[in-house]
């Protein structure tokens, strides 16, 4: 059962990509982002079942060597958070499917909405059941760079200024991580969290209190 920890991450992507497709058919849009979205929310409580009931849940993905590949795990918490995200996203898309047209009016380009939003949720998906620091910066940057172009669709001075903000802190957070990532493999010689939880309280405590403060 194991294997649905993939499909909050890969529905929604497969969404965005139908929806991009369809981007002359507003109501076809809004079909599959709901569709997608319900996809993830039926999941999330799937997860949310089964990490109650049979533990924790964890999907090596491809056939990397489980210490050096990808991995996705879910827990109570990790399952819970998807549900909530997963909820508070379905009903940020079923709202804005009364904005369209006033959207419209303001020469906002509508047809970008779905597939971002669905990439968005994506990229939320996969920070929340990532397993390891690298894949948790692949799930950030991909929420990041949809939640850039969700900031400024319209292209107003004020979402742009608030955008330009909002990009560079979060090209600072992001640069911040990439060195996190560097100096945890370097002292530890892995990023996968469960490894991470045995091998950093072996770390000097000065080289601890680095990568804390990173």
């Amino acid at each position: 059962m194991s294997n649905v920890l993939a499909l909050p991450v890969l529905v929604p992507m497969l969404g965005a990509a139908l929806a991009m497709l369809a981007g002359r058919r507003p109501r076809l849009q809004r079909a599959l982002s709901v569709a997608a979205l319900g996809t993830v929310v039926l999941v999330a409580a799937f997860l949310v079942y089964l990490t109650e009931t049979d533990g924790i849940q964890t999907l090596w993905v491809a056939a990397w060597p489980d210490s050096a590949g990808i991995v996705l795990v879910a827990d109570r918490l990790s399952s819970l958070m998807l549900l909530v995200a997963s909820l508070v996203t379905l009903a940020v898309l079923v709202f804005s499917t009364g904005q369209d047209q006033e959207e419209v009016r303001q020469e906002t380009p509508v047809s970008i909405f779905h597939p971002t939003l669905l990439l968005l949720s994506a990229g939320v998906s996969d920070a929340f059941l990532a397993g390891d620091l690298f894949n948790l910066y692949v799930g950030f940057e991909i929420l990041l760079f949809a939640s850039y172009v969700l900031l400024t669709m319209g292209a107003t001075r004020p979402r742009i200024r608030a955008g330009a903000i909002y990009v560079v802190v979060n090209l600072v957070s992001s640069a911040l991580f990439l060195i996190l990532l560097a100096v945890v493999y370097t002292a530890t010689g892995t990023v996968n969290m469960a490894e991470l939880a045995q091998r950093v309280p072996q770390l000097p405590a000065d080289m601890q209190l680095m990568i804390q403060a990173l």
